[in-house]
């Protein structure tokens, strides 16, 4: 049984899942409301029903009672003419008779001696015999009012014990002859309470329709935005000034993104042009590097043919001075592709400098961006505040409704209206305080929504910090290269006026062909240095090269992730 109960609690969660927030709404509202008022309808008629049976007991309790005194005062009066007492008595029963049922009430009257119920002579009698169970009771308990059934009809007996008459005096009251009017009132109130419904729930289903149907409409929007569709205009449909923040929050968030978007297809588009330009200035500085390479390699070994011949004679000393002119010629070529490599570093370095500042840019765009995300999720909790008023006017009602009902109890018969409307009041201030928890369990799922924006956005944002964090290594490269090219080139001048002083000093050197040799030697020494330091200066170059390589790549990565955005 635990087991079925379970799979039938189970299958009704999973339909209500499947349950749009309208339908959930709708339900949730109607069933509160047709539960409220048929237990409003149900406690109406109870109370009613047990208030007239209240109060024509306790009448008839006082008629009977009315009638022990007629008949003390009677027996007073007639104590020694009993024929005479007893026709007086039945007179006044017949008086007490016409008078309840010129009220509404049907009446019978008996007496009941020695175990025998006899009923007076009033000659409308109804119920000619009470039953002998209804007989012992009565007789058992002498005052006091009792519920039976005779003859299939439900009655109400009222009894009093009288020693005038050696018994008890009883009143047999028909329970439909006073319970009439308030099968009436139920019928009529059941007839109220079902137009009541009718038309309440066509007001739910207006009031429910105008409070989903912005919603629906914001959800298609986001879909579309989520697909990449950012070129539709939402149109909402409302009064509601909560709605109509959140729209215009969200037109303002979609231009934000638009504009976004818009910076970043530019900037990606300058990434990729100066990661171009990058990449053939770090090409043509690799050609200019191995033709410096190539040069320094001649340099080297004339300086080892000058060292080898350094001891040989006059004749081989003037080769030697002309390989030395020969090598100068070459140091100009050096010279100018030096000259070259630095300006292209140079243009590298500006280009680099113009994206780092529009990273900046692009990251300044993104902050802002995820502060109007935030400035949303602030709406959303200002809405959830209002949400609280409301609920805290609901609890002020609430108080007002049983002040009202303590109020209406005090007064008695006058009040018990007033006390059902009081008792409205209450059961509507409820229902106000379940749909408030309703409209902030909405707010809260929109809260969600905001924040995972915000994360995305918060990804996006860190992502442009890695790009700018790359961004000034390429910077920090270039500027390394730079300083190296400027080394080489220093050192290349050295070389040069060096050289330029051999050359001057060829005559003098030779008749000083044993010096010469040693300053060979150190002509070869600097040959080589020129030569790591060249190597190096290639290794730069490439690196650089693969910066512009990986600048393009982050380039048209960031391009493929935005063309899937409409824009216009």
């Amino acid at each position: 049984m635990g087991k079925m109960k379970h799979i039938f609690y189970s299958k009704i969660r999973q339909a209500l899942t499947k349950l749009s927030l309208r339908s959930r709404l709708l339900v949730l509202f109607i069933s509160i409301f047709v539960i409220s008022v048929s237990i409003v309808g149900a406690v109406s008629y109870v109370k009613a029903k047990n208030m007239t049976t209240e109060t024509i007991e306790n009448r008839l309790l006082r008629e009977a009672e009315l009638m022990g005194y007629i008949a003390d005062n009677l027996k007073f009066l007639y104590v020694s003419d009993e024929a005479y007492f007893q026709q007086q008595l039945v007179a006044n029963i017949r008086t007490q008779q016409e008078k309840l049922y010129n009220e509404g009430i049907q009446s019978d009257f008996f007496y009941i001696t020695d175990g025998k119920a006899t009923p007076f002579d009033t000659g409308d009698q109804e119920l000619h015999a009470v039953p002998e169970r209804m007989i012992s009771q009565i007789t058992e308990e002498q005052n006091g009012v009792l519920n039976g059934r005779v003859n299939g009809k439900d009655y109400t007996f009222t009894f009093q014990e009288m020693e005038e008459i050696n018994g008890t005096y009883v009143i047999a009251v028909p329970v439909a002859s006073y319970m009439d009017p308030v099968q009436e009132m139920a019928y009529s109130t059941i007839f109220v309470i079902a137009i009541s419904i009718a038309i309440s729930i066509l007001l739910i289903v207006w009031f429910v329709s105008s409070l989903t149907k912005p919603l629906i409409v914001l959800r298609k929007a986001m879909r579309q935005v989520r697909e990449g569709d950012l070129q539709q205009a939402v149109a909402i449909d409302t009064t509601l000034p909560e709605f109509i923040s959140l729209k215009k929050s969200y037109d303002a968030m979609m231009e934000q993104m638009v504009q976004l978007l818009l910076d970043i297809r530019k900037t990606t588009l300058h990434l990729q042009k100066h990661g171009n330009e990058l990449q053939q200035s770090s090409e043509g500085t690799l050609v200019s590097n191995q033709e410096l390479n190539g040069a320094i390699h001649v340099v080297k070994e004339g300086a080892e043919q000058t060292a080898a011949s350094s001891e040989v004679s006059a004749e081989n000393f003037r080769e030697m001075k002309q390989q030395m002119e020969e090598m100068l010629v070459n140091m100009e070529s050096v010279f100018r592709s030096s000259d070259d490599m630095h300006a292209s570093a140079e243009a590298g370095n500006q280009s680099m400098s113009q994206l780092i500042q529009t990273v900046h840019s692009f990251e300044k765009d993104f902050a802002q961006l995820t502060e109007t995300v935030r400035q949303l999720q602030t709406d959303a909790r200002s809405i959830s505040d209002l949400v609280g008023l409301i609920q805290g006017i609901t609890e002020q009602t609430k108080l007002l409704s049983l002040n009202a009902s303590i109020e209406a109890a005090r007064a008695g018969e006058a009040g018990k209206g007033f006390a059902v409307v009081a008792e409205e009041v209450g059961k509507l201030a409820q229902q106000s305080s379940q749909a408030a928890s309703q409209i902030t369990t909405s707010i809260h799922n929109m809260e969600g929504i905001t924040n995972h924006a915000t994360r995305e956005f918060e990804q996006m944002l860190q992502k442009t910090h890695r790009t700018l964090k790359m961004s000034n290594g390429s910077q920090v490269s270039l500027d390394r290269l730079l300083n190296e090219i400027h080394d080489v080139g220093s050192k290349l001048r050295g070389m040069q006026n060096e050289l330029s002083g051999i050359k001057k000093q060829l005559p003098s050197l030779e008749q000083i062909a044993a010096e010469f040799s040693s300053v060979s030697q150190e002509t070869l020494a600097s040959a080589e240095q020129m030569l790591g330091s060249s190597l190096l200066q290639v290794e730069s170059v490439k690196a650089t090269h693969e910066i512009g390589l990986k600048l393009s790549t982050t380039s048209e990565s960031l391009s493929s992730k935005t063309e899937r955005f409409k824009i216009g």
